[in-house]
């Protein structure tokens, strides 16, 4: 399936999808990272998904992997300019065929913090937030989306608090579904989610 977007991706597609799901990688990685995450959760779910997963725009330093935007030190003018590239990119996928609001957006660290901040511009079905943070001028709206946020408590790269103050944010501005799964791990996604994302499908959807 081609789309006329500005990001590079891999996928999983299917040619009578209904639903969708929209993955971005953390720092580091590249866009095939998520891509057993996503076939994992759309095995469990009974409906009919197509897998995206979201390649970075920028090379990591290291030269290996993408980046979202520059950290050590943070460019946080950078991650605006792909906060809106990236916002521009999921409009696209609001298609007669598939929905927005049948769209899934799950971001794992600088991932997540993407995630959030384009996400909640729009009525994204729900979106999913694993060990990530909010940008410094993030600001949930009162029209959010359902969302699941996932953190270790022992994560050495980004802190917990992190994601309970995302939590907070949103469970004072808005009424929409809003869990934050803690769970003993690090830097990671927890092998529970998959069940929990499932367990709760018709929440969404």
């Amino acid at each position: 399936m081609k789309y006329d977007i500005d990001h590079e991706f891999v996928g999983i597609s299917s040619q009578t999808a209904t639903h969708r799901i929209i993955l971005l990688h953390g720092w580091g990685a590249d866009a095939d990272d998520l891509l057993t995450l996503g076939k994992e959760i759309i095995e469990k779910i009974n409906l009919d998904f197509e897998v995206i997963s979201l390649r970075a725009s920028g090379l990591h330093p290291s030269g290996l992997g993408r980046q979202w935007y520059q950290l050590y030190p943070h460019d946080w003018e950078g991650a605006e300019v792909e906060v809106n590239k990236l916002l521009d990119t999921l409009k696209k996928f609001d298609t007669d065929q598939i929905s927005i609001e049948k769209t899934i957006l799950l971001g794992f660290s600088q991932g997540a913090a993407m995630a959030i901040d384009a996400g909640f511009k729009l009525r994204l079905g729900l979106i999913v937030a694993c060990s990530g943070y909010p940008h410094p001028n993030w600001a949930p709206g009162e029209k959010c989306p359902p969302l699941i946020v996932s953190h270790g408590l022992f994560d050495e790269v980004v802190p917990i608090d992190a994601s309970r103050i995302i939590h907070e944010m949103v469970r004072s501005k808005s009424s929409k579904f809003c869990e934050l799964i803690e769970f003993d791990g690090s830097h990671q996604i927890d092998s529970g989610l998959i069940d929990f994302i499932s367990s709760n499908i018709n929440n969404f959807f």
